[in-house]
C-alpha cells in the first residue's frame, strides 16, 4: 500500500491524521516513509528544511510508538516491533499515521509511506522448547539467549527457567524470533515445562507432597499454560509423580544430547501410543550453557508446523502434535503426510489401499528411515549417500504411524559421545554406544 500526502507550509508545527486499513490475517506490518528536502547542514548552507515526524495509532486509537523523524521504518508485529514501538499484533481495522509537520519548506513537500502487509501462513518453525538463563541457572540473559537462537537459525524459544517465572519481565525484541514465556517447575520428583502464561500458579513452588504439586499443575491448565512433563526417564531426575490425574499435553521425549535415557523415553511415548494414548512428542535442549561443546542450544530442534510464528500458534502446534524432532537446527528434516494432504498430528478415517509418503530432506549416507505402527518397525531405508529421499509407504490398519530416522555413531563421534557421558552420566560412558535416533516425526493418526 503506499500514501501520498501533500503537506503545504500552513500546515508545519500541526499533527495530521492519516488513516489507513488494516486487513484481516496480517502477521506484521512495515512501514516506511520518505521525503525530499531533509537537508542535515540547512543552517550552514541556508537551504529549507523538511521535518517530518512520524507516529502510530491502533485500530483503537491508542499510541503505538514514535521516534520522530530520523527513523523512517517501523515494524510491528505480536513477537517484534522497532525500539520505540509496541509489541501488538497487526488487527484488522482502521489505523492511523500521525504526520507530524514540525518544519516545511515554502513550496510545501509531498510525504510518501509504503505499507507492507505480511499475512499469516503455515509453515515449519524451528525452536527449543526447553531453555535456561541468568534468571536461574543459565550462563545466558534473556536478550543474550534469543540472539544466540537466531543465530543458530531458530524461530522461537521458549524460557522455562526452573520455579522462576517471568512475571513482571519483558520478553526480549529480537527481529525473527519469538520468545515465549515459561516455567519449568522443578521438585526433587519430576519436572513439568509449563509454557505461555506469565506466573502460572499462585505461592511457592515447593510442593509439600502430589496433592501439592498437583494444585498447582491444575492452576497452570486453568491460565491456559500448555504443559509437558521433562525427561521422564532421566537417570538423574526421572518423572516420580505418576500419570493418573496429572494434566500435561506433551511428553519430552529427547532431552539434550541423544543418549540412552531418551531412547527410553521414546520407547515408553511409544507404548503409550499403542495404549491409544495421543500424547503429542517434544525435544528440548535443556539448555544452560555450552560447556565446551559448541552449539548445545536446539540439539535437538522441535520443528513446529503453525499458523503464524505468534506464539499462540506455537504453541498450539506444539500441544496438537505438528512437531518434527531433530538432531540440530541444520540436521535432516524428516516428515511424513498422506495422498490427501493429512499431516503430523492429524486424525483421519482409515481407507484400504491407504498411503503415506515420507520425505527426508538432507537424509546422510549409512542413515535408516524407519516407519512404525502398533505393531513395530514394518519399513526401513539405508541411505548409501546423502540424499533427499522420498518413499510411499502403505498402512497397515486403524492406529497411528510415525517415522524415525536411525544412525550409529562412529569414530570420534563415538568418542566424544563416550566424553560427554563421562562428564553426565558415568556409568553410561562404559557401556556400549546403540544406535541411536537422529529424527523423529509425530504420528498421524488412523480412526
Amino acid at each position: 500500500m503506499r500514501i501520498e500526502y501533500r503537506v503545504e507550509p500552513t500546515q508545519r508545527k500541526s499533527y495530521i491524521y492519516i488513516p489507513f486499513e488494516v486487513p484481516e490475517n496480517v502477521e506484521r506490518m512495515e512501514i516506511r516513509y520518505t521525503y525530499e528536502g531533509d537537508h542535515a547542514n540547512s543552517r550552514q548552507t541556508g537551504k529549507e528544511k523538511n521535518v517530518i515526524d512520524f507516529a502510530l495509532l491502533d485500530n483503537n486509537g491508542d499510541d503505538i510508538g514514535t521516534r520522530g523523524s530520523e527513523i523512517r521504518h517501523a515494524v510491528i508485529s505480536g513477537t517484534y516491533s522497532t525500539p520505540g514501538f509496541k509489541k501488538r499484533e497487526p488487527a484488522a481495522g482502521t489505523w492511523t499515521i500521525i504526520l507530524g509537520a514540525y518544519q516545511v519548506v515554502s513550496k510545501g513537500v509531498t510525504v510518501y509511506y509504503d505499507i507492507d502487509f505480511q499475512y499469516k501462513k503455515a509453515r515449519w518453525l524451528k525452536g527449543d522448547t526447553h531453555s535456561h538463563t541468568t534468571n536461574s541457572d543459565g550462563k545466558l540473559d534473556y536478550k543474550q539467549l534469543a540472539l544466540y537462537a537466531k543465530k543458530l537459525g531458530m524461530d522461537y524459544i521458549i524460557i522455562t527457567d526452573h520455579n522462576n517465572s517471568t512475571e513482571g519481565k519483558e520478553m526480549p525484541d529480537v527481529d525473527g524470533i519469538t520468545c515465549i514465556r515459561g516455567l519449568e517447575l522443578t521438585s526433587y520428583f519430576g519436572h513439568i515445562n509449563m509454557w505461555g502464561v506469565a506466573k502460572p500458579y499462585n505461592g511457592s513452588f515447593a510442593s509439600k507432597d502430589r496433592e501439592d504439586f498437583l494444585k498447582r499443575n491444575k492452576q497452570a491448565r486453568e491460565r491456559g499454560a500448555v504443559q509437558a512433563i521433562c525427561h521422564p526417564l532421566c537417570s538423574l531426575c526421572p518423572w516420580e509423580y505418576g500419570y493418573e490425574g496429572v494434566e500435561f499435553d506433551a511428553l519430552e521425549v529427547w532431552n539434550g544430547p541423544m543418549r540412552k535415557d531418551n531412547l527410553r523415553a521414546v520407547e515408553f511415548w511409544d507404548g503409550l501410543l499403542k495404549e491409544g494414548k495421543r500424547i503429542p512428542a517434544v525435544g528440548g535442549s535443556d539448555f544452560h550453557r555450552d560447556y565446551g561443546f559448541k552449539y548445545l542450544l536446539g540439539q535437538p530442534t522441535t520443528t513446529v508446523y503453525a499458523k503464524s510464528q505468534t506464539p499462540y500458534d506455537i504453541l498450539a502446534a506444539l500441544k496438537e502434535g505438528r512437531s518434527v524432532l531433530t538432531h540440530r537446527t541444520n540436521s535432516t528434516f524428516l516428515t511424513i503426510e498422506t495422498a490427501g494432504g493429512a499431516m503430523i498430528g492429524d486424525a483421519v478415517k482409515y481407507k484400504e489401499g491407504e498411503e503415506i509418503i515420507v520425505k527426508a530432506k538432507g537424509l546422510l549416507r549409512g542413515h535408516t528411515v524407519k516407519v512404525i505402527d502398533a505393531e513395530g518397525v514394518y519399513y526401513t531405508y539405508t541411505a548409501k549417500r546423502k540424499q533427499d529421499f522420498e518413499a510411499r509407504v502403505p498402512v497397515r490398519g486403524r492406529g497411528y504411524v510415525r517415522a524415525e530416522i536411525e544412525y550409529n555413531k562412529k569414530g570420534l563421534f563415538k568418542l566424544a559421545h563416550k566424553l560427554i557421558m563421562k562428564f553426565m552420566l558415568p556409568k553410561e560412558a562404559k557401556e556400549p554406544v546403540p544406535p541411536f535416533i537422529y529424527a523423529l516425526t509425530n504420528p498421524i493418526y488412523f480412526e
